[in-house]
């Protein structure tokens, strides 16, 4: 038995068609809207379609763990999104992120905005998942990864870059403090989530591995 559908669509990007291309908004991300048509999974062409996407590099996302002590390392910062859309507590724990550079891979990226973030030098890197957040309206697309380090009980402190406006405090948890907080939903950041749930996976071989 096939650990796929039989039936997985085969289509790619010669099935659909750019009949109009547009840059709406220019600025720290971009808007871009295009006119397109697609083939159907009956085999017949959609209508011309308006459609917009935000454009954005890809980003590195790193939760620090140290497999030794079996801590994490989560940082907190205001976040705009959450502010805009109303939510009463826009300072959000997650983990450290950031977008790639010109010329960096996503884990020279990480060892950059771990340093930057949180003063952290990250030893190794477990690869969690590639994936897009939300295809439906942006390229965005996360590189996750569990970053092994050391790290103390506690931290109070608060870093960032100047130059960007980053005001950025580290927190360090038990694993199952960690945990915790995901199952009671006061994570609310999705990677924090996604790379937690792989570590619950993951956690008794990382820690053999690193041990050693």
């Amino acid at each position: 038995m096939s650990k796929y559908p039989e039936k997985l669509n085969k289509m790619n990007r010669r099935h659909v068609s750019t009949h109009n291309k547009n840059i709406v908004y220019q600025g720290f991300f971009s808007v871009e809207e295009r006119s397109l048509s697609y083939q159907k999974f009956n085999n017949e062409q959609s209508a011309v379609l308006k459609r917009s996407a935000l454009i954005s590099s890809d980003a590195v996302i790193v939760l620090p763990y140290d497999p030794i002590n079996d801590r994490v390392l989560l940082i907190e910062q205001f976040r705009m999104g959450p502010y805009v859309k109303g939510d009463e507590a826009p300072w959000v724990l997650e983990p450290i992120a950031g977008l790639i550079d010109a010329g960096e891979t996503p884990e020279s990226a990480g060892i950059r905005e771990a340093r930057e973030e949180a003063h952290l030098e990250i030893k190794k890197f477990e690869l969690v998942a590639r994936s897009y957040p939300s295809p439906g309206i942006s390229t965005e697309f996360f590189h996750q990864y569990v970053g092994i380090v050391e790290l103390p009980d506690s931290s109070n402190l608060i870093a960032g870059l100047l130059r960007e406006s980053e005001d950025i405090k580290s927190h360090i948890f038990s694993y199952q403090a960690f945990s915790d907080l995901i199952s009671e939903g006061k994570i609310k950041v999705g990677p924090a989530i996604l790379i937690g749930l792989w570590l619950s996976k993951n956690r008794d071989l990382i820690r053999e591995k690193y041990s050693k």
